[in-house]
């Protein structure tokens, strides 16, 4: 997306499971799958991690897979799409579920695990600091992330874009959660951008929320979405059919993949890309 307009997915693909382990174990096979395609391609891997209870279960398959293939895990680098204002020990953290069911397991070197340090000090601050410390783990601002994984609330929120909540920038701005929160036409003329991170409060989040930005996310080669439970139908559908209104909406990579169960389908087929289990 450019000047606020969403382009429209190079490729979309949709995977039913049969349940949540299915869920599972066809998420951990695409992922292992994109990391060693990254660094065949390209000899490094950016992997952007989501949080919450879906994805606890991938991560520990993906663990494994990671082990049996021997994979250079120096070579991956590993970031937080968002957190919650709470340090890495503390059970609703984000890291904190990563780390203990995927990268202490794999034996992550410390200086490849990129965390926000949250839950101490000023949250706009800790924004300001990861996001120098994403656009310097990148490269430079606008080089792409290979992979983002994400999830769907059951108000279409993703990572810890809330509709309705305010984003605290690191440029001292702030404004409405939007598709494009941190892009040039929201910023005055000639203030340095942030690309990254944005402090977020209001709307369906309970206190403070740490989120990286829809400008970065959408420029991620790879963006897959898991979704579990009948909850999250309405807006998994309004998320795949592009819902100008569903932040879910806002993420697509050049090739994005919604991984959900039969519930979070809900009784219709799948209308969007294609159904790549019976592909």
């Amino acid at each position: 997306m450019r000047g606020g307009r969403m382009s429209e997915p190079a490729v979309v693909f949709t995977i039913v499971a049969e349940d949540v382990q299915d869920l599972a174990e066809q998420a951990s096979r695409l992922l292992l799958s994109l990391i060693t395609e990254a660094l065949k391609d390209r000899g490094d891997a950016r992997v952007i991690l989501s949080g919450g209870t879906t994805p606890r279960a991938t991560y520990k398959l993906l663990a494994s897979g990671i082990s049996a293939q021997g994979i250079e895990i120096e070579k991956v680098s590993w970031f937080f799409g968002d957190e919650r204002w709470v340090p890495h020990d503390d059970p609703q953290s984000n890291e904190g579920m990563a780390l203990e069911t995927l990268l202490w397991p794999i034996g992550a070197p410390a200086h490849t695990v990129h965390s926000w340090h949250a839950g101490s000090g000023d949250p706009v601050e800790c924004a300001r600091r990861y996001d120098a410390v994403v656009k310097a783990a990148m490269g430079t601002a606008r080089t792409s992330p290979d992979i983002l994984l994400l999830g769907i609330g059951p108000d279409g929120h993703t990572a810890s874009l809330f509709p309705g909540a305010v984003a605290h920038l690191p440029d001292g701005r702030q404004v409405l959660v939007a598709p494009d929160i941190c892009g040039s036409n929201t910023a005055p003329q000639g203030l340095s951008l942030p690309v990254a991170a944005a402090a977020v409060q209001g709307g369906a989040a309970r206190g403070w929320r740490l989120t990286l930005c829809p400008d970065l996310l959408r420029t991620s080669r790879s963006v897959i979405f898991l979704a579990e439970g009948a909850d999250k139908t309405t807006a998994l559908r309004r998320a795949r059919k592009g819902d100008p209104g569903t932040p879910a909406a806002w993420i697509r990579g050049r090739k994005t993949y919604f991984i959900a169960t039969r519930d979070a389908m809900g009784p219709e087929q799948p209308d969007y890309g294609r159904d790549i289990r019976n592909a």
